[in-house]
């Protein structure tokens, strides 16, 4: 029997998973409130009970799956490659969607954001503000990771999320100390 938790997350989840089949399939411009219901066996005002409209699914499905990948940890190192390899195996249908023409550029601009929030909160934490140049430096290292992202995603013949992670931190790892260098003498972050 579910309790009234599990039963709230399973509707809410119902109600994401049938909005999820439309977006794959047509822009967000072009799905109804109804076609969701419809295709997950619910009413209209039990959307509502979730969600505002159809961009506030795809905004909760984005922010939790930015959660889920860990972009923005706290400290780099803090999640190993194997637990972040198997959340973006268990995320790439969601990922390469929401990165192809298809998808939304928010989703993207939203990534980069959280890949830069530790930098910025270390910098904060050290009182120091940082100049145009590390701040330049900063966004091509968080361009190039998303670009990197979006590559991995549509190679016909994907190679493994470990792999591509493991190959991506050993190409950004001296950057990224580096980096960390410049906003603290004791080189944390």
């Amino acid at each position: 029997m579910l309790t009234r938790k599990s039963a709230v997350e399973q509707t809410k989840q119902t109600l994401t998973d049938a909005f999820w089949r439309l977006y794959r399939e047509k822009g967000i411009d072009k799905i109804t409130v109804r076609e969701i219901t419809t295709l997950a066996g619910y009413n209209r005002s039990t959307f509502y009970e979730y969600f505002y409209d159809v961009y506030d699914v795809l905004k909760q499905l984005e922010d939790s799956l930015l959660e889920k990948l860990r972009f923005g940890a706290p400290k780099i190192g803090v999640v190993s490659i194997a637990e972040l390899a198997a959340a973006f195996e268990e995320n790439a249908e969601y990922l390469s969607v929401l990165f192809s023409k298809k998808g939304d550029i928010s989703f993207m601009f939203g990534a980069r954001e959280k890949l830069k929030k530790p930098f910025y909160d270390k910098a904060a934490e050290l009182g120091k503000h940082l100049t145009f140049e590390e701040e330049l430096e900063l966004e091509y290292h968080v361009a190039g990771i998303v670009s990197s992202m979006i590559y991995w995603l549509h190679l016909p013949d994907r190679p493994s999320a470990e792999k591509y992670l493991e190959n991506l931190h050993a190409i950004n790892d001296d950057a990224i100390q580096d980096m960390i260098l410049k906003f603290s003498s004791d080189g944390t972050l």
